[in-house]
């Protein structure tokens, strides 16, 4: 049974994300594996963490990753830190999860760090959350980054050192002008650790920061302050955060995405080494991240005991929902966040950039958002106009905002009498949906594990027509 005060917890969780085209060439990209980071101290890596009150780590996986072949660990790291521009110093004491390919033949060479989101004052793995399908096929190691004190310390259950002191008594954050070079030293740790190592006989060869909103902006602020000087990671990934500006271009390669909520008449530099990806119809937070943070990582810091790898499998039916069925969460604002699948855009870039550092091969270019003066330009169903565009958009079963509901939007589903009316049978709604995703794969937005998955979830649709019709497409 889930605690009286589980209702705040669950709240908190869905309102995180509150917060405040390019060169040709776009760079030559890097192999990765080859920074020294001469410039960035030690630190001193402790673990694998165990004991305390709770047996486990908080926000470790709420499933079991041992049955997909992974091992999770926790590991502290310590050192001391320094401000940019270094000015001071200080001692520190943070944490780590990493989660791992046991076997290192599947691992595929490169280790994601997820700066996770403090906005609601308790660590949110967003992007990992997005694209753990992606790290789990395709051999990633990913690593939850506690970079910043909101996230340590101290808001009652949620936070490690209050949620469990005697695990955590260690930890000791600071403060956020420090985050910076604490990033650089936990990069450092996992590509050339000098004792305890936390990937253990994995061979690291890449490393990419990743970071939504907040931690978004954190990144940018990394990339264009710290990533010259501290040279230890590969590439980023910044998501719905950040400036888009830089000057000079980015040192190693950089793609950042744009949903509508922050859309801006401005553009984004047109660089060596960067990509900016506008996304139709996408909000600053979904309805994906936010079903999975209350039915799965917040019920397990609740106290759940740790559920089946299939259990995270059987959460996609509903969580996966682009508006293709009609759920009564698509009604209550607080569950919500647009069900556009920016899941597939996250993935889609991290496997990008993966290829751009390893092999100098730039991403596509995505188009630029539409503008009707200073705001945002929409179609008849409230999806922007321009940017890149993804069959749920081309192909609308449902009405989207970005903006209602806070930053998550909100996806209500088109009456039987309004999906008629566009497409009289399933058969003409699947076979549209099906040239508009071999589309978004030939312009390299959509993987094809993710096609193959968007198109199931078309022919599951087809109860929602009187009439289905044979796709002869």
């Amino acid at each position: 049974m889930i605690p009286m005060h589980a209702p705040a917890l669950c709240a908190a969780l869905l309102l995180l994300a509150a917060c405040g085209s390019s060169n040709d060439s776009g760079g030559t990209g890097s192999s990765g594996g080859s920074h020294p980071g001469t410039r960035v101290a030690d630190a001193t890596v402790t673990g694998p963490i165990t004991g305390g009150l709770h047996g486990h780590p908080l926000w470790d996986s709420w499933y079991d990753l041992g049955e997909l072949g992974y091992v999770e660990e926790e590991y502290f790291i310590s050192g001391s830190a320094k401000t940019y521009p270094a000015t001071t110093s200080a001692d520190y004491t943070t944490r780590i999860i990493v989660r791992r390919p046991a076997d290192a033949a599947r691992f595929n060479g490169t280790v994601l760090l997820d700066w996770v989101n403090v906005t609601a004052q308790f660590e949110n793995a967003v992007d990992t959350l997005e694209a753990h399908q992606l790290f789990h096929r395709d051999g990633y190691a990913y690593v939850h980054v506690s970079a910043q004190a909101a996230g340590l310390c101290c808001v009652p259950e949620l936070t490690p050192k209050l949620w469990d002191p005697l695990r955590y008594a260690d930890l000791s954050h600071p403060g956020d002008d420090y985050s910076f070079d604490m990033l650089s030293q936990i990069a450092k740790a996992i590509r050339a650790p000098a004792g305890t190592a936390p990937m253990g006989n994995l061979k690291v060869q890449r490393i990419i920061a990743m970071g939504q909103s907040q931690s978004a902006s954190r990144l940018y602020g990394y990339v264009t302050q710290v990533q010259r000087d501290a040279d230890v990671i590969d590439g980023f990934l910044i998501h719905s955060g950040g400036g888009r500006t830089y000057d000079p271009a980015p040192a190693v390669p950089v793609i950042q995405l744009f949903s509508e909520a922050e859309a801006s008449p401005e553009p984004p530099s047109q660089v060596p080494n960067y990509r900016a990806w506008e996304i139709a119809g996408s909000a600053h937070q979904n309805f994906w991240v936010g079903y999975h943070q209350v039915l799965g990582a917040g019920l397990r810091a609740l106290g759940d005991l740790q559920r089946p790898a299939s259990a995270d499998e059987t959460m996609h039916a509903t969580a996966a929902n682009y508006g293709e069925q009609v759920n009564p969460l698509q009604l209550v604002c607080i569950v919500a966040g647009t069900q556009f699948p920016m899941r597939y855009l996250v993935s889609s870039a991290i496997h990008h950039l993966d290829r751009w550092i390893r092999t100098g091969t730039a991403p596509p270019q995505g188009a630029r958002f539409e503008f009707d003066g200073e705001a945002l330009a929409t179609d008849s169903y409230g999806n922007g106009l321009g940017g890149i565009r993804l069959p749920m958009v081309d192909v609308p079963v449902a009405r989207s905002n970005a903006t209602l509901c806070g930053l998550g939007g909100i996806t209500l589903p088109f009456t039987d009498l309004e999906l008629m009316s566009l497409y009289p049978t399933h058969a003409d709604y699947y076979c549209q949906t099906k040239a508009a995703t071999q589309r978004a794969m030939d312009q390299g937005f959509l993987l094809p594990a993710d096609a193959e998955e968007l198109l199931g979830r078309a022919m599951g649709a087809k109860n929602r027509w009187m009439v289905d019709g044979v796709p002869g497409c």
